[in-house]
């Protein structure tokens, strides 16, 4: 099967989505033609070498924003449908159409498929375009919500052109593909029955050969969180939580060091909440590779799920998954939805961010659980099995060889 995949970011990139995306088609077992971004990576990563080895071509389509930094920042809370329509983007979708529509004819590859990844929403735009012109099946993968993406800041005349734009892709599309069954339900309840029968779910994945051995640790109980703060998704109600902590359980966090590894921005780092705990109770650091990110995963106590407040969210973040293949305890501080549903499986301590006193009571549990295991001669592996298997790449990978061979066969009437 030959396989076209539209994805901005891809492997050697370090984006999320380019880790996610880069890892379920290496492991797809087809010939990927793929257009994407210009990468910005200038060293080949731990995904590079196996995403490669799938490639029939790989066309990479040059684009930087006219603007960047704070200048960007102001335009987009200033300047109507900047960075919106679908995102900052939109300027890529020509390029690349014109650019894969060329490098298809010279290279002579007839796709069987066509994948679009989203986020940004942008690749499922070069996706209609490429639709009427190459008249094969296409698959739309959402990594997360369009429209009702909580993240987004909204403006209404970009939501009304963005709500449009979605229901192209979704009426054009073959069959859809949404990370958890919230993020469908979601996005479908505003189009007809008829279109979500074309919508499956299929999670992020983790890849198990990747991870260190687990070895035995010394010194103070880690708590790591892995990933950036940003938007509504901040660390605030952890440090709330620890300074309910310093005045119930000082006991508890004696021989305990918090990490948090990332982008953390600077109004967070001056919150009065973190001013008051003890210097060194928090340590926040830089980002690290993805496979250094891997390590100190597994060589952490206890590892952190922070997401921004909500009534419900339906995003399943791909660092959470990743956490699933470090088989090291978790705790979830998210509102209900999709990650408060998977950890409470797991029997994971979760809490409600916008909550301090769940939250400071979630975290009790955690850490004492975390300090028994590691006071165990005979700790096993956390988690079970049975749930997070299902997040395994070669499972994951199969299930999306499956949705392939039926949107295939779906496409193709006169054979059956």
């Amino acid at each position: 099967m030959r396989l076209l995949a539209v994805s901005f970011f891809l492997p050697p990139d370090l984006f999320p989505q380019a880790i996610q995306i880069g890892r379920l088609l290496a492991h797809s077992s087809v010939t990927i033609g793929a257009v994407c971004g210009r990468g910005t990576t200038a060293e080949p990563n731990v995904l590079s070498d196996e995403f490669d080895r799938q490639l029939a071509f790989r066309e990479d389509v040059a684009f930087r924003p006219k603007m960047r930094g704070l200048a960007a920042s102001l335009a987009r809370r200033f300047v109507p449908f900047f960075g919106r329509v679908p995102d900052e983007f939109r300027r890529w979708i020509p390029l690349a159409e014109k650019s894969v529509l060329a490098r298809l004819q010279a290279y002579g590859f007839q796709p069987d498929i066509m994948v679009t990844f989203g986020e940004p929403m942008s690749d499922h735009l070069v996706g209609l375009r490429l639709k009427g012109r190459l008249g094969v099946p296409w698959i739309a993968h959402f990594s997360d919500p369009w429209v009702d993406n909580s993240f987004r800041r909204h403006e209404i005349l970009a939501r009304l052109v963005n709500a449009r734009l979605e229901s192209q892709v979704i009426a054009a599309a073959d069959r859809l593909i949404f990370t958890s069954e919230e993020t469908l339900e979601l996005v479908m309840r505003k189009y007809p029955e008829q279109w979500r029968v074309k919508a499956d779910v299929l999670p992020h994945s983790f890849d198990s050969g990747l991870y260190p051995q687990p070895v035995k640790t010394f010194g103070p109980i880690i708590v790591r969180y892995l990933g950036n703060f940003y938007g509504h998704r901040s660390p605030v109600p952890l440090f709330r939580a620890l300074k309910l902590l310093l005045k119930r359980e000082p006991k508890l966090i004696d021989n305990v060091q918090f990490e948090l590894v990332g982008s953390v921005p600077k109004r967070m780092q001056m919150h009065s909440s973190l001013k008051s705990l003890p210097a060194g109770l928090v340590r926040i650091r830089d980002a690290v590779t993805y496979r250094e990110s891997l390590k100190l995963m597994s060589t952490s106590d206890l590892l952190l799920v922070i997401d921004g407040p909500d009534d419900l969210s339906v995003f399943l973040p791909s660092k959470l998954i990743d956490y699933l293949g470090a088989h090291v305890p978790v705790l979830g501080i998210v509102p209900p939805g999709t990650s408060a549903k998977l950890l409470t499986r797991l029997n994971a301590p979760i809490a409600d961010p916008r909550n301090p006193e769940q939250v400071a009571t979630a975290l009790s549990r955690a850490l004492s659980e975390a300090i028994e295991r590691r006071l165990s001669a005979h700790s096993q592996p956390w988690g079970n099995s049975a749930i997070t298997s299902k997040y395994d790449v070669e499972n994951v990978a199969a299930a999306f060889r499956q949705i392939l061979h039926n949107t295939l066969q779906q496409s193709r009437p006169s054979a059956q």
